[in-house]
């Protein structure tokens, strides 16, 4: 039986909205991201899968038990969920408000210090326990929130959006270190960054307006729906008769001195683009190879940007 699995889940507000529609899918160990621009589905649907928020319709079994039916307590012993920013505590140093997190979790205060203790040096932040959490960086409090999340030793780690608001060198940091601490744990993250999902992901579920569009690992999604790679050559001069085909790229634009290659393959074709235009006495002056991603997969299934 897989650590989740989500059945034909919806969520409607009072007033009418429905934020999340029949949404299925099932996970078992890895990091699992939803990809989607903001108001997709993401949040309310990891809030619902970490008992923070009743569906209007649908089950989900968390660690075999399910979240809503039933007692309470199991699930939600097995589930660690991190929203984007910490609540707001006051007068708490950053091991203090991990050890209170463990009170919350029925710890004793003993095992609580021990264990945050023990979080703070494996998220690196031994050195600030003493701070306050408003005094952390950016990248610090995303570190501090998962850590808060892991204080239950849970066996499904929820991340909600844990990068946004962090540039791309401490995102790569923080998506290591969740790489490192999933293990045999399943990681449900909500993100709205392409490369993040690319790099990172094992599998990829793209949210669109409530629903699932497609979902599966990111190499296999770019290859099943992204377009074809381009290589953007500028000459010297302009070629009075391109070739059509080079290899197996094809002409796709021609513009003066530019001329757009599609390719399906391009670390086979660029070559051969090369040689084929040489050949003809053209001076290339230069390359440019854009390779589809998973920005190009969202725009392609639902013809909207990641952007919103």
């Amino acid at each position: 039986m897989p650590l989740l699995r989500v059945e034909d889940v919806w969520k409607t507000y009072p007033d009418g909205t429905t934020a999340v529609r029949g949404v299925t899918f099932e996970a078992d160990r890895g990091i699992v991201m939803l990809m989607g621009p903001n108001g997709s589905g993401k949040t309310t649907t990891l809030e619902m899968i970490a008992g923070a928020l009743r569906p209007s319709k649908g089950r989900i079994v968390v660690c075999g038990h399910d979240m809503w039916s039933g007692p309470r307590l199991p699930p939600r012993r097995c589930i660690g969920y991190s929203p984007q920013e910490p609540p707001r505590v006051r007068n708490l140093t950053v091991l203090e408000y991990l050890v209170w997190t463990g009170l919350l979790r029925g710890m004793g205060f003993r095992e609580a210090g021990r264990r945050a203790r023990r979080l703070l040096d494996t998220v690196g932040l031994e050195a600030h326990a003493s701070k306050r959490p408003t005094q952390l960086s950016g990248g610090m409090r995303k570190r501090l929130i998962i850590a808060s999340a892991l204080m239950g030793d849970p066996r499904i780690l929820v991340l909600d959006e844990p990068t946004s608001g962090l540039d791309p060198a401490a995102r790569r940091e923080l998506w290591t270190l969740v790489r490192r601490l999933s293990g045999d744990r399943l990681v449900v993250a909500s993100t709205h960054i392409a490369v993040d999902a690319e790099e990172h992901a094992d599998k990829v579920l793209i949210f669109y307006k409530g629903r699932i569009a497609a979902e599966g690992p990111p190499e296999r999604l770019i290859k099943q729906y992204a377009p074809p790679a381009s290589i953007l050559v500028r000459l010297e001069e302009p070629l009075e008769s391109p070739p059509g085909t080079l290899g197996g790229a094809r002409l796709s634009q021609r513009e003066g001195e530019m001329l757009r290659y599609s390719s399906e393959d391009p670390d086979r074709d660029l070559p051969a683009v090369v040689e084929g235009l040489t050949r003809l006495g053209a001076r290339v002056r230069s390359l440019t190879l854009s390779r589809p991603g998973l920005a190009e997969v969202y725009l392609r299934l639902t013809g909207s940007s990641l952007a919103g």
